[in-house]
């Protein structure tokens, strides 16, 4: 099992206790006044023989307080997450961080900075990089790239999959549409692993039948998954970080009752993201100071449920470049979740607002996982650490620490060394070629494509795999979900890439 990075100290904490109180009791009454939209029949009459109002027409269901604060407490606290390679399963929860591979729908080219769909080679390039990434705890084969050439829009998430599979041995993060997850849930039987599926949640106070769908199917089949309680302050919800909170307490119960309900017991994290709207611009801006306060905030709420996080602060920049802005706005809002006790931390590849994905960015935001993981992990104070009697033998100047053995002992483990920076003196830089951050990820990446090895599929699983892919492609042709123009670009790009 990957370890991530152990918080050593308490989590920064933004509210009292008497505020986080009030704001989960304005939680609870939402929901038993007010209530959740739940586009599912079935989950209306589960609801309904729970004891909750529901109104089957409206589709409204009010939930008594003592039922939601129940569910809360059945949730489990953390959660395994198998890999296919086993040295690779993720335990969620506690004080732990894991770092989780980030989103974008196109490939971004870094020398025009035009965007574009990505190929599945350029697909399993991200997925290898990901694999290699010291610090990259669990891959998103789904959402690394979600705009493909030539692949229908039916088949993406599954070819995705396979590409994730094949190409990285670590745990996998996943979605739904169209269906793909039965598709998904079989090829993870067939592998030996469980996925982390997320589901959608429409603010406010809403789950469309679809996301309540595959939660039946995912809960049933053992899945942890991951409700997204995502919301766009002053459209989507109040403006004020405060009546988001409320509004996220009440979804968070909410997504616990029917969970729980479904299934007693079984585990789920919540996703999140608090998006302020820029009125000026009518568009939402997702790296801002109050997003990160906003997470502080969630942070705080989730630990007091005991319900495992995942955190969207800091995985996605505004700039339209990897330049000193996507710099400054990915690894401040990374940080301050990882301070505030946040547990799955989406973050390396993804920028400009979640439209674009580079493997070269995932190379450079793993720095910056690194360095936030040695920022939790703390100062260890013991008396090998406090050095006293070294200190005293040394003595004042001009006595030095560069030959002791101690200093041979502590100096690499003390530190942390990132892999894709300029740390050199200037005459050295200026003799080497002058590179920046940016061009030696280049690099990088070059030398993980030429030399690192993901752990094979076995041939057993390879077969799964292609017996996944080749059902499902004849499910949807059956289906009318592609179409002969479709069917005929996607089979000349699979022979090409044979």
């Amino acid at each position: 099992m990957l370890e991530g990075f152990t918080r050593s100290f308490e989590p920064f904490e933004i509210l009292s206790e008497g505020e986080l109180e009030t704001i989960h009791r304005g939680g609870l009454y939402t929901l038993e006044n007010t209530g959740m939209r739940v586009e599912h029949k079935g989950a209306l009459e589960l609801f309904a023989g729970a004891g909750c109002r529901v109104d089957f027409e409206d589709q409204r269901v009010r939930i008594p307080a003592f039922l939601a604060e129940e569910c809360v407490r059945k949730t489990p606290s953390s959660y395994l997450v198998t890999a296919r390679d086993g040295r690779s399963h993720v335990m969620v929860g506690g004080n732990t961080l894991y770092f989780l591979q980030g989103m974008g729908m196109q490939h971004i080219d870094l020398e025009t900075w035009e965007r574009r769909p990505a190929t599945l080679q350029e697909h399993k390039e991200a997925m290898i990089v990901a694999d290699a990434l010291d610090n990259c705890h669990m891959a998103d084969a789904v959402f690394a790239y979600t705009d493909l050439q030539a692949v229908p829009p039916a088949m993406a998430f599954l070819e995705t999959l396979a590409s994730g599979v094949r190409n990285s041995g670590k745990a996998q993060h996943y979605g739904y549409s169209k269906d793909c997850d039965i598709f998904a849930i079989q090829l993870a039987k067939d592998l030996g692993i469980n996925l982390e599926p997320e589901m959608d949640t429409a603010s406010p106070l809403a789950i469309h039948e679809s996301s309540i769908e595959v939660t039946y199917r995912y809960v049933e089949a053992g899945m942890p998954i991951q409700p997204c309680v995502g919301v766009t302050m002053g459209a989507e919800g109040p403006a004020t970080m405060a009546g988001n909170l409320v509004m996220a307490a009440a979804s968070v119960m909410g997504w616990a009752v029917l969970i729980q309900l479904i299934k007693p017991g079984a585990p789920f994290s919540i996703q999140y993201g608090f998006k302020p709207m820029d009125m000026r611009r009518g568009s939402p801006l997702f790296a801002s100071v109050v997003n990160s306060l906003a997470h502080i905030g969630m942070n705080q709420l989730l630990r007091r449920y005991q319900i495992p996080s995942c955190t969207s602060a800091g995985f996605t920049s505004l700039s339209k470049k990897l330049d000193y802005q996507a710099a400054y706005e990915k690894s401040m809002g990374t940080v301050i979740s990882a301070l505030s006790g946040g547990n799955l931390h989406i973050f390396q590849g993804g920028t400009m607002a979640e439209l674009v994905y580079n493997p070269v960015l995932s190379i450079l935001d793993d720095d910056i996982a690194g360095w936030v993981g040695r920022l939790l992990q703390g100062i260890d104070v013991n008396p090998e650490s406090l050095a006293i009697d070294l200190i005293n033998e040394v003595g004042p100047v001009p006595g030095h620490f560069l030959n002791t053995a101690h200093t041979r002992k502590h100096w690499r483990e003390e530190h942390f060394f990132p892999k894709a920076a300029d740390e050199e003196a200037y005459p050295v830089w200026f003799e080497l070629g002058k590179k920046d951050a940016l061009a030696l990820a280049a690099e990088r990446m070059d030398d993980i494509l030429t030399n690192h090895q993901p752990e094979p599929l076995t041939e057993e699983h390879e077969r799964a795999v292609e017996r996944m892919l080749t059902d499902a492609r004849e499910h949807y042709r059956n289906e009318g979900m592609i179409s002969d123009e479709e069917w005929a670009e996607y089979c000349d790009m699979l022979d090409r890439a044979s």
